[in-house]
């Protein structure tokens, strides 16, 4: 098995996700990014990692990716972002 990392967020096996925001899903995390008008800038970016899992194990796919699905958006809302995303 060939193992990718991504430079920045280190995620394993890092494969994006057809969402209405740029994402990474991994086996251990994922990382996403957004244009966000906001008070800060003007981009959101957002990377969160499950040290505890196990590299090569691809079984916590689906719930990472259904995690960012709902946690980035509502970030976002939270953030006071403008944005397509939301």
């Amino acid at each position: 098995m060939t193992e990718q990392t991504g430079g920045v967020s280190r995620v394993t096996n890092a494969r994006k996700i057809d969402a209405s925001f740029d994402a990474l899903v991994g086996n251990d995390g994922a990382a996403a990014a957004t244009r966000c008008r906001s008070k800060s800038g003007d981009h959101f970016g957002l990377s969160v990692q499950f040290p505890g899992v196990d590299l090569t194990d691809q079984s916590h796919r689906a719930d990472i990716e259904n995690f960012m699905r709902a946690y980035f958006p509502a970030t976002l809302a939270t953030l006071g972002c403008v944005t397509s995303a939301t």
